[in-house]
């Protein structure tokens, strides 16, 4: 009776313990700041929203940070239940569930201080370098033109280095959010000198953030709990839409 009654209170610790953290969720991410990164607060900004989804959702986010092309493998195979930030297309939808919005993000081109890129339609930038992230999705009719082979981008392996490509005159400007750009330009410092770079003030989209799950009845099941959650937790996010090529 003294073994049973110890490994029922056993048990329920297990079972506490089980409560408390919440069911194991593996999910893959990159380094991309300020909307998620290992060593950023809470994770970045998006990242801190899904683990209070998380929460509401009784799930216990397990992030694993990695190159962006490693983290669309490891949700392809398996080796995650899902990842994010994605925005939303067509054909990642093809391969995906997403789930409600966690997040909004401000996508535009970067170029340099005083040099002006004039053009009306996304096929006038044909006429320039415009650097991409590898496997980023940019924007629909943007990767509808590069489909097509309209438009000929120059593929980078991060928005860091995007940036550099563009001080070192290999590329001429580069598709980004604004978010990120401002957050690896550092602090503005008063000057009267204009920065190297800026964010162009038009606009090409702006995008809604999405965690994804894998087409299996096991993502199907995760993104409906995570959306159960987003709803009733009160944490619903509607991006301020814009067409692109508007200003």
């Amino acid at each position: 009776m003294k073994w049973s009654l110890i490994g029922v209170l056993s048990l329920m610790v297990l079972f506490l313990a089980c409560s408390a953290y919440g069911e194991p969720l593996r999910l893959s991410t990159l380094e991309w700041p300020p909307f998620v990164g290992r060593d950023l607060p809470d994770q970045g900004t998006t990242g801190a929203r899904v683990r209070r989804i998380c929460a509401v959702a009784g799930l216990e986010p397990l992030m694993s940070f990695l190159p962006w092309r490693r983290v669309l493998m490891e949700a392809r195979t398996g080796a995650a239940q899902g990842y994010f930030p994605e925005y939303r297309s067509a054909s990642r939808e093809k391969e995906f569930y997403f789930s409600k919005a966690v997040g909004c993000s401000v996508v535009g081109l970067v170029h340099k201080s005083g040099m002006t890129r004039n053009w009306t339609r996304l096929e006038d930038l044909a006429a320039y370098r415009i650097g991409v992230v590898d496997g980023y999705v940019n924007t629909e009719e943007f990767d509808r033109l590069v489909d097509m082979g309209i438009l000929h981008p120059i593929k980078c392996n991060s928005d860091e280095l995007a940036l550099r490509m563009i001080e070192a005159g290999r590329i001429d400007a580069v598709v980004m959010d604004r978010a990120v750009f401002r957050h690896l330009s550092g602090p503005v410092k008063p000057s009267h000198a204009p920065p190297p770079l800026v964010f162009a003030e038009k606009i090409l989209v702006v995008h809604s953030l999405h965690v994804c799950f894998p087409r299996t009845p096991a993502g199907k099941s995760l993104v409906e709990r995570f959306n159960r959650a987003i709803v009733s937790g009160g944490l619903e996010l509607i991006c301020a839409s814009t067409s692109e090529g508007r200003p």
